[in-house]
């Protein structure tokens, strides 16, 4: 049976961060990245920050992202709060500019890297996991077997090691984004965002060319509304301001798919030689545009805990970690709440009212 020092569940940004992190500042440690290979979706059209190129350049990757060629975003536009939409120029800020991502090709960056660097990758998914004598023993689905020192779940929103330590997400709402497709256009479009009495909109250019956008309310709603279907989907997107002009009168590429987009964090065990990163650890608003900046800042931080555990016996890292993720799940909240605060056109609304309560209540 293969040991490992650190077995990391997930090839995503967060795992794929963690590992190569853990080769620069611990690479004597053997490394073992477990990935399902499943297609990721990159249907959401991902817009990376400025601010992201600072962990780029930390995990050396800078140099191939550039090569990759993703399209540079220079702005963003929103009707948020008043009826008017609002540029929000990345030029005018620190690090310039933004990039709409190839998440397929970004993802390919990052195992390619990985593997590069010497961490082992196992096409395989993670079904059970046991601690005993201080050492994990790690099952795959293919009826396989390892151990491992450290276990690190960077298995997305699912956080599957999670569950199945049964750590339970707390979770802050109960946001959807249902999402279709439209041909592409010639000019690409700038990420935009529109508020509406039942939640908020976004629209962008995909990789490929074709445009994507968005319906983002509460479950509920979603239930209520039918906004899982494509006529009541097109009924609401019609009565948009702006996002229906920009768009134009085209039929979509489909029906509405849909995917969880709420915001939620795990309080990780303690006493146990174990984290999770990305959005197995926390997830936020897509209002925030750091899905993908904030995994790989979780992957470095959780490298540096396993590694001090690891080298020098200091399990103060694992908690020293608990705490970065609650005080930045914290700090996300306040943004958040103050962001949601500025939009008062329907507070009446079910939707407005639960983040304008939750605000009012703080």
């Amino acid at each position: 049976m293969n040991h490992f020092d650190v077995l990391i569940a997930g090839g995503g940004p967060a795992g794929c961060a963690t590992a190569l992190s853990l080769r620069d500042v611990a690479p004597s440690l053997r490394v073992c990245v477990a990935d399902a290979a499943e297609e990721k979706n990159g249907v959401l059209g991902e817009t990376l920050p400025p601010q992201a190129a600072v962990f780029l350049r930390h995990l050396g990757l800078q140099a191939h992202f550039d090569r990759d060629g993703h399209a540079a975003a220079f702005r963003t536009q929103s009707a948020w709060g008043l009826p008017q939409l609002i540029a929000n120029e990345f030029l005018y800020g620190v690090h310039q500019c933004g990039w709409r991502l190839d998440r397929r090709r970004f993802d390919a960056m990052l195992k390619y890297e990985t593997q590069q660097r010497g961490a082992t990758w196992r096409c395989d998914h993670v079904s059970g996991l046991v601690h005993d004598a201080g050492r994990w023993t790690v099952r795959f689905k293919t009826g396989d077997a390892c151990t491992a020192d450290f276990v690190i779940d960077a298995t997305g929103r699912g956080a599957g090691l999670c569950r199945h330590l049964g750590v339970t997400p707390q979770r802050l709402d109960r946001l959807i984004a249902c999402v279709v497709n439209f041909p592409a256009a010639d000019t690409p479009l700038d990420m935009t965002l529109e508020a509406f009495a039942d939640g908020w909109w976004y629209a962008t250019t995909l990789p490929g060319g074709e445009r994507v956008v968005a319906c983002m309310s509460d479950n509920d709603i979603v239930r209520h509304k039918r906004l899982s279907q494509i006529e009541p989907w097109l009924r609401a997107f019609r009565e948009t301001e702006f996002l229906r002009d920009v768009i134009g009168d085209v039929a979509p590429l489909g029906p509405p798919t849909l995917f969880a987009a709420n915001s939620h964090h795990q309080i990780l065990p303690a006493e146990l030689p174990f984290l999770a990163a990305g959005d197995a650890v926390s997830s936020f608003d897509p209002l925030s545009s750091q899905g993908v900046a904030k995994a790989l800042r979780s992957g470095i931080f959780a490298s540096y805990s396993a590694a001090d555990f690891l080298l020098r016996g200091d399990s103060r890292g694992i908690e020293r970690y608990r705490q970065f993720v609650a005080d930045e799940f914290a700090a996300y909240r306040d943004t958040l709440r103050d962001y949601y605060q500025r939009e008062r056109r329907w507070s009446e609304r079910p939707f407005w009212q639960r983040r304008h309560l939750l605000a009012d209540a703080e």
